[in-house]
């Protein structure tokens, strides 16, 4: 390990009976930084249960000497291929800037190299790490590694004051009801052909992307089939979706669009804002007034303007992080032909 702790710290790898002490120290990194709670522990225990992710070999802990977790370290690379191992810090803000993110960094870049052995040699892989941009000490850490800031993604928000206007449909797309029994592969298609024109994806073995992606999406209580909207054209086709949550990653106050796309040839036609006002009016009608979601600032799509189109504007911006360990051939999306709108 290139990086020591510092003095009276020592380290370990996380087990599930950690989970309550990650949460806390989660929790109180995010009151601090953006003065809502975060990731619920329900939503918290879904992604650590992800098909793939091992919690023992992927979670770092920190703790002081009288045991208390002080930090940790997460390195997401259950994607197939892993040739981006994803990367996540957390050190409480009362001890930020003394050595724990270098020490965890360290460990985190050790750790991620372990997708070589995993992959075609001629494969290029990049560690990358997505970070609140007001979070100073870990961007510090980050930097001293060797990686470097590539984009940029906000989380926007909307605040309703009046029920928003109702959705205007093009002509031969209408709205239907998602059923659990029967649409759920046809939306992971959905979601799949149209995230194949957004930065960093990377197309995955349909049978365990399906699997995760439904374990993402509706394996945790903020998980709703009723906030899920299909828009379909007149052969019943699903043409675009608006998968929502119950409540948002961040804030519990607030509604979450999770996903929202629609097929290249129907693009440009007001899908992507109809389906928006549905899931808005919808919220409305349950008593919440705020919706927020998470858009890449340089959508390749277009994305950002849609949003701010219908009134949301950014709450917070996140920075991503690269560092190549090794070139190679790109496998992940970096641009597309035509830049349409979702």
């Amino acid at each position: 390990m290139k990086n020591k702790l510092p003095e009276n710290y020592t380290s370990r790898q996380a087990v599930m009976d950690d989970l309550s002490e990650i949460h806390r120290l989660e929790e109180k990194k995010s009151l601090r930084y953006t003065g809502v709670p975060g990731f619920s522990l329900e939503r918290l225990r879904n992604e650590y249960e992800l098909p793939g992710f091992e919690i023992n070999k992927s979670v770092h802990l920190v703790e002081d000497h009288w045991g208390t977790l002080v930090g940790l370290v997460e390195v997401w690379d259950e994607t197939d291929p892993p040739v981006h191992p994803y990367i996540r810090i957390t050190v409480d803000p009362d001890l930020e800037n003394q050595g724990i993110e270098d020490y965890l960094m360290g460990w985190a870049e050790e750790r991620a190299q372990q997708v070589f052995d995993r992959l075609d040699p001629g494969l290029r892989v990049a560690i990358r790490a997505h970070i609140n941009h007001v979070i100073d000490s870990t961007a510090n850490a980050l930097k001293s590694a060797g990686l470097e800031q590539i984009r940029h993604g906000f989380r926007m928000r909307i605040e309703m004051e009046q029920e928003p206007d109702p959705p205007v449909w093009a002509e031969g797309i209408s709205l239907r009801p998602y059923n659990p029994n029967q649409d759920a592969r046809a939306v992971y298609e959905t979601d799949e052909e149209v995230f194949q024109d957004h930065f960093g994806f990377i197309k995955e073995e349909p049978e365990v992307g399906f699997e995760r992606f439904m374990h993402h999406m509706a394996g945790d209580d903020s998980y709703d089939p009723s906030l899920w909207f299909l828009a379909v054209n007149e052969k019943d086709e699903i043409v675009a979706i608006c998968l929502c949550r119950r409540y948002g990653a961040e804030d519990k106050e607030a509604g979450y669009v999770s996903s929202l796309g629609v097929k290249r040839p129907w693009r440009r036609q007001g899908i992507a804002q109809a389906l928006l006002l549905e899931s808005f009016g919808e919220y409305y009608k349950r008593g919440k007034r705020k919706v927020d979601l998470g858009v890449d600032g340089e959508s390749l799509t277009g994305a950002t303007d849609l949003y701010k189109k219908v009134g949301m504007y950014v709450l917070r911006q996140y920075d991503t992080y690269e560092k190549v360990l090794r070139p190679g051939e790109d496998v992940s999306v970096i641009a597309i032909e035509t830049s349409e709108v979702k």
